[in-house]
């Protein structure tokens, strides 16, 4: 969250808070402003003009037009703006912004390696183009979680495209074959298979390594990524409105209601049922 000292705002702030995200647009008129640390959010930054100074864990980075600027859970990061500064802040979850990285394959030291970006003004603009519906979305009485993810996903695969056309030498942040191989088969069995122990056997290894391999890489656990999966299509399906829970349950491969609830609980602290009531009002469920 942004914290501001000596700060002159144009009139046309806009602001929105819902389900956790946060978008924020401001001119910025007048020096500095400043950015405590988080435990529970990423923060991405669209500086569309303007100059300055951005100091992250004591280093300092320029600031100019048509950058991204990324922010992680525990760190320092303080801004400097020494002239009008138009700035596009937009605070997402951690846990979305983890689930999202873990289902698309991005790998997240590369984003916390590279947090500052240079962009062309393309880049920038269909980045903008994204933040700006998700902003509208989160204007709706009952913003549509599904459709904000969606939007979000677009935002970070072009974040991600456009950091590997800047990096020189990308061997450091590529997955293993293994560990590639692990994702395509989680996307093959997930709805059949929830358990380590079955993918570790197809790869030839122990539960252990393919372990040790996911949170070198990724920052997780096997399971989680298994159970992002499940999570993620369970949301869709809930979604839809035709698909009662039972339906949904089934086709998960999901032995009973009660294990389905108990998954579904721990993941959202929602139950089935409560989340498809707030995501369909005017649907019986």
């Amino acid at each position: 969250m942004f914290n501001a000292a000596n700060i002159t705002t144009c009139d046309d702030e806009v602001e929105v808070e819902h389900l956790g995200f946060l978008y924020r647009m401001r001119n910025i008129r007048v020096h500095t402003y400043h950015m405590l640390k988080s435990k529970e959010v990423v923060t991405l930054i669209l500086i569309h003009s303007g100059g300055g100074r951005r100091e992250i864990d004591q280093g300092q980075h320029n600031i100019m037009g048509y950058q991204i600027h990324l922010m992680f859970p525990g760190q320092s990061s303080s801004f400097y703006f020494f002239k009008e500064t138009a700035v596009y802040h937009f605070r997402i979850p951690s846990q979305n912004f983890e689930k999202l990285c873990h289902t698309l394959s991005i790998n997240i030291k590369l984003l916390k390696d590279y947090p500052i970006l240079q962009v062309t003004p393309y880049e920038f603009e269909t980045l903008r183009y994204e933040f700006d519906k998700i902003r509208n979305e989160l204007y709706r009485y009952q913003p549509p979680l599904s459709l904000i993810l969606s939007r979000l996903a677009t935002s970070l695969l072009e974040i991600n495209h456009s950091l590997i056309k800047h990096i020189d030498n990308l061997a450091p942040y590529a997955y293993p074959a293994i560990l590639n191989r692990f994702l395509e088969l989680v996307e093959l069995h997930y709805k059949q298979e929830h358990h380590v122990a079955y993918y570790a056997n197809l790869l030839n290894i122990t539960a252990k390594s393919l372990w040790m391999q996911t949170q070198q890489y990724m920052e997780t656990s096997p399971l989680k990524l298994i159970h992002n999966r499940l999570l993620k299509e369970a949301m869709h399906l809930l979604s839809l409105g035709a698909n009662p829970i039972k339906t949904t349950l089934i086709e998960l491969g999901f032995e009973d209601s009660a294990t389905f609830s108990h998954f579904f609980k721990k993941q959202t602290n929602m139950s089935p049922s409560a989340y498809q009531k707030k995501h369909l009002p005017h649907k019986k469920t």
